[in-house]
């Protein structure tokens, strides 16, 4: 634990513009490190940990303080807390002076199931009610620290060559079986690495990885990914094609079709084009022209959220129902741009029925051109150390 002052005030005051301010913890974090050059890589790896925890518990937090709202405690209090209950030491300061551990425990054993487990009431309600008892086991596993994986660029280096590559810049990895996919065990400057620096990998969760692979793109295939973002799939899909035939990337963002760009030339993938969508004309010229469609559609992100806990506090309810809604018009409109005899792969980084099979069952009733083949979920705390991810393949009939 790195108690000085200077330390835990620059912590509070990332705390404060994540949780008041709405800003992604990823991106205040990721300027918080830049402004601090001088940080070993224990004290940034230390800094990014707690970060992370105090946000995915701050329910649990505010209530040991006797609480239950953002702005009933002060952050001085809940990082205290915080310290308090996983380590039992604070540094003497005035500012965790009342702070007593007896205290805590006592408000905690009077608190709600979603309190302790430090989730909002409705989204409690909401999984429960969609996923049975099965919702504790994901919630426990969804409040897991997220571990780091890479995907190794197979048109460029194997996995062998990529791991010993990263260990003589003292960064240590395991290999997963049956996969691409790397563990990272071990950290150092990734990013500062000359394996990064030469297109070797991609930082990408071993269950989105998955995803790719479901979609069983060909080498020489033509292939849509319609929901690209910055092209984490797209990039994966290209590799298994090894780099044979055409990937189109499209999203209506055209910053994120930006990044991809420069991505796919530091990897290598010289066969991917994007596109951004601009109205519905945009797909309906599409129809029926590729042999591989990914609908990696917008989604509620539940399943994400032991890497983005701040989305926990973010959420609201009717986000989520405006976005089944989106999803089952991108199905329906984007699913004809597949080839008769082609594969369509629908997915999403939720762990919600209503998100997942419910939409897929909804759309095959509707479209009996289409039928299931294979279906993927990815549930942490029941059978997954990765990510939530939910991915149906589809196969429309020649």
């Amino acid at each position: 634990m790195y108690a000085e002052r200077q330390y835990v005030e620059t912590q509070i005051s990332a705390l404060e513009q994540i949780m008041f301010t709405e800003q992604y913890a990823d991106k205040v974090i990721e300027r918080v490190l830049s402004e601090q050059p001088y940080w070993d890589l224990l004290k940034r790896k230390s800094f990014v940990t707690d970060t992370y925890n105090i946000i995915r518990w701050w329910r649990k937090l505010t209530v040991a303080l006797n609480g239950d709202d953002n702005k009933s405690v002060l952050v001085w209090s809940i990082w205290g807390a915080y310290q308090l209950l996983s380590t039992s030491k604070v540094p003497d300061w005035p500012e965790f002076k009342s702070l007593d551990i007896d205290k805590l425990n006592n408000n905690l054993a009077q608190a709600s199931i979603a309190q302790v487990n430090s989730y909002p009431d409705w989204l409690w309600q909401k999984a429960s009610e969609e996923l049975g008892e099965q919702w504790p086991l994901i919630a426990q596993g969804l409040n897991v620290p997220a571990k780091t994986y890479l995907r190794a660029n197979t048109l460029k280096c194997s996995l062998s060559d990529l791991k010993t590559s990263l260990a003589q810049e003292k960064i240590e990895c395991e290999h997963l079986p049956s996969s691409e996919a790397l563990e990272v065990t071990q950290y150092g400057h990734l990013f500062k690495s000359q394996a990064f620096s030469q297109g070797w990998f991609e930082m990408q969760d071993a269950g989105s990885q998955q995803i790719a692979q479901l979609l069983e793109p060909k080498a020489g295939q033509r292939v849509v990914d319609a929901c690209a973002g910055a092209g984490g799939k797209s990039l994966h899909i290209a590799a298994l094609m090894q780099n044979k035939g055409y990937v189109l990337a499209m999203d209506i963002h055209q910053h994120k079709l930006d990044t991809l760009k420069k991505r796919a030339k530091r990897a290598g993938v010289h066969m991917l084009e994007t596109r951004e969508i601009k109205n519905s004309k945009t797909i309906k010229r599409l129809k029926d022209k590729f042999d591989r469609v990914l609908l990696d559609v917008p989604c509620s992100g539940t399943g994400v959220l032991r890497r983005n806990p701040d989305a926990k506090w973010l959420l609201k309810s009717e986000n989520i129902n405006a976005l089944v809604s989106l999803q089952a018009e991108i199905l329906q409109r984007y699913s004809q741009m597949c080839k008769p005899g082609g594969r369509l792969v629908y997915a999403t980084c939720s762990i919600l029925p209503s998100e997942n099979q419910q939409q897929v069952q909804t759309f095959l009733a509707n479209n009996t051109q289409f039928k299931l083949v294979e279906e993927l979920h990815l549930q942490p705390g029941i059978n997954s150390d990765f990510d939530g991810f939910y991915g149906a393949a589809l196969e429309r009939q020649g």
